[in-house]
């Protein structure tokens, strides 16, 4: 009889998690963190980007040839066009994804070169179908703010992204850790 509420209780423990934050770095000075009860991210000053600059974005992507010849890479290159189309959306902001090599093309905007040095892609419904035996998902990537007119770099955030299959369905899969950097790469966009 004991052993019947046990096996819930344990279920239950597990299914039960904090969710996961992207860690922004720069080689720019950071300011002092602020407590939180999760280990908090330094916080950086704002990217000075020009306003001419910020009413578009495009977005690059590339990263070592084990990263880029991953079977799961056009879906994880997807699900950041998606995400930062919308995010690009609500904030009235055009939006272009660049092939190949990024590249300064002579137009107002910024280009964002993002570097992926390692991801691991887990989807929410893999998650919840298969819950830990999923594992982690994962993001390091770099992203390098340039001005899409001439190619002058405005700087670099770095992200660094991770779940744990501990946290159950309410760890943060790819789709939310990748919203979370759009987030954040929006955020230094100019106020409007």
């Amino acid at each position: 009889m004991k052993m019947a509420m046990v096996v819930p209780t344990l279920a239950m423990a597990l299914l039960v998690g904090c969710a996961s934050t992207p860690r922004p770095a720069s080689t720019a000075p950071a300011a002092t963190p602020v407590a939180t009860a999760e280990p908090a991210a330094p916080i950086l000053p704002r990217l000075a980007l020009p306003a001419a600059s910020a009413k578009r974005v495009v977005l690059s992507m590339n990263g070592p040839a084990t990263v880029t010849q991953a079977k799961d890479w056009p879906a994880f290159k997807e699900e950041w066009r998606t995400t930062f189309a919308d995010h690009a959306k609500a904030a009235g902001v055009a939006f272009d994804v660049q092939q190949g090599d990024a590249r300064a093309v002579g137009q107002d905007g910024i280009l964002l070169n993002v570097y992926v040095n390692d991801y691991r892609m887990v989807g929410i419904g893999a998650r919840i179908f298969f819950g830990v035996m999923t594992g982690n998902a994962y993001i390091d990537a770099k992203a390098s703010f340039v001005d899409l007119n001439g190619g002058t770099s405005f700087g670099d955030r770095t992200y660094n992204t991770s779940s744990s299959a501990w946290q159950g369905i309410f760890g943060k899969m790819t789709p939310q850790q990748v919203d979370a950097i759009a987030t954040q790469v929006f955020g230094e966009l100019p106020p409007r």
